[in-house]
């Protein structure tokens, strides 16, 4: 008997042992079912912050979207000071912002928007940069880095061909270009910026150059620009030194404002083709490929008209920004095996929050406060073009001695 009742307490303890396991179990399903919904939750959160900042998450990862550019190499003159600015070396523009950003260098300054490093005899020499951002938790989004190269200066004679736009018809850059070189450089062309030739031409863009467009903005007018040969129906370089005389020692190539659209291919393309045709023919001449420039703030793009005329009617600073970075990014792409190139990076070296020329006007139409708005979104006041020159200054003194020996 005893053991029949001892037997049945077992199966009740059993039972009871069971069932309390049960319950913990169906507890901790809840439980984590509850945290689950809550992960999630969060994650949603997070999401909508980064879309908010201009990051949107896909298949390869939270921060897939974030694209950062530093060029191979970055050159400094002794005796000039370069500086990259943070909102222009990233996809993200102006809202590179929302995020927090450094600078890793041996030398040079990081400051809040942008490096800034001085060349000094003392300093010559080659120096890892490195850029970093990180999210507001200082988790890692993204890095990029380059190779630094403080190089001596250099005041020696060559001649330089400018085939460009707008861009390329500022007195200010061949000054401060004379100022630099100590006057030493001979200008070619058949038009002149002040007292230095070019063929720079003003509105022209790379499919302007490869076609047989004429040029009236200005004196001398041409029927046809003298890149173009009838025969062969498009740019061609050997036709040009045939005709003009003119051999130089390199060549400046400032295109890439005009045609600028978000997909980069056609306007990369013509350029690249120009780049092709110099080098058929002179396969050893340096051709030095200049970044064109960031636009101005939305007040500058969105007020820049002609006589009321809207200028750029509807277009924003940050869609500008991107056509800028990724036709950088494209020409980088695909001519980074071409010999005898040299980029030169402006675009990233030129403070388009701070060059353009301003005017002040009313907040509103009824009040006596005031504010700066741009006056030509495109087209920098002096300053900017002298960091252009300090920019392609540097770049002939760090690359120069691979093409003149």
């Amino acid at each position: 008997m005893k053991r029949i009742e001892r037997e049945k307490v077992i199966r009740n303890a059993y039972r009871i042992t069971i069932l309390v396991l049960t319950a913990c179990c169906i507890f901790l399903g809840v439980i984590l079912a509850i945290h689950e919904v809550a992960r999630e939750y969060e994650v949603k959160g997070l999401e909508r912050e980064l879309e908010a900042k201009g990051v949107v998450q896909n298949d390869e990862g939270l921060y897939a979207s974030v694209q950062l550019f530093l060029p191979e190499d970055v050159y400094v003159a002794e005796g000039v000071t370069i500086e990259i600015y943070n909102n222009q070396i990233s996809s993200l523009g102006q809202r590179m912002e929302n995020y927090n950003a450094k600078w890793t260098c041996a030398v040079g300054k990081n400051m809040q928007r942008k490096f800034s490093v001085t060349g000094t005899e003392e300093l010559i020499g080659t120096y890892p940069l490195i850029f970093t951002i990180f999210d507001d938790n200082g988790a890692e989004v993204a890095k990029a880095s380059t190779k630094l190269h403080i190089v001596p200066a250099l005041q020696e004679s060559f001649s330089m061909l400018t085939i460009g736009d707008s861009l390329s018809c500022s007195t200010a850059t061949y000054e401060r270009l004379n100022e630099l070189t100590g006057g030493e450089i001979v200008y070619m062309g058949t038009r002149g910026v002040g007292g230095s030739l070019t063929e720079a031409r003003r509105g022209f863009s790379a499919a302007n150059y490869l076609t047989d467009a004429g040029y009236e903005m200005e004196e001398p007018h041409e029927e046809v620009h003298p890149f173009y040969n009838e025969e062969t129906g498009t740019f061609d370089w050997a036709y040009y030194k045939e005709t003009t005389g003119f051999d130089p020692d390199m060549v400046q190539l400032f295109l890439g404002t005009n045609g600028l659209d978000t997909d980069p291919s056609e306007n990369g393309d013509n350029i690249i083709q120009i780049v092709k045709n110099i080098h058929e023919e002179d396969p050893d001449l340096p051709i030095y490929l200049v970044h064109t420039l960031y636009p101005a703030d939305q007040n500058g793009i969105g007020s820049w008209n002609k006589d009321g005329y809207a200028l750029y009617g509807d277009r924003h600073k940050y869609e500008e920004d991107q056509k800028v970075f990724h036709l950088m990014t494209y020409l980088e792409a695909t001519l980074s095996d071409e010999p005898n190139l040299y980029f030169v990076p402006a675009g990233m070296c030129n403070d388009s929050a701070n060059n353009f020329d301003t005017v002040e006007v009313p907040v509103n139409p009824h009040s006596e406060k005031t504010e700066s708005v741009a006056t030509d979104a495109i087209h920098p006041g002096r300053a900017g073009y002298e960091q252009i020159a300090d920019c392609l200054y540097s770049v002939i003194c760090g690359t120069k001695a691979e093409w003149s020996e």
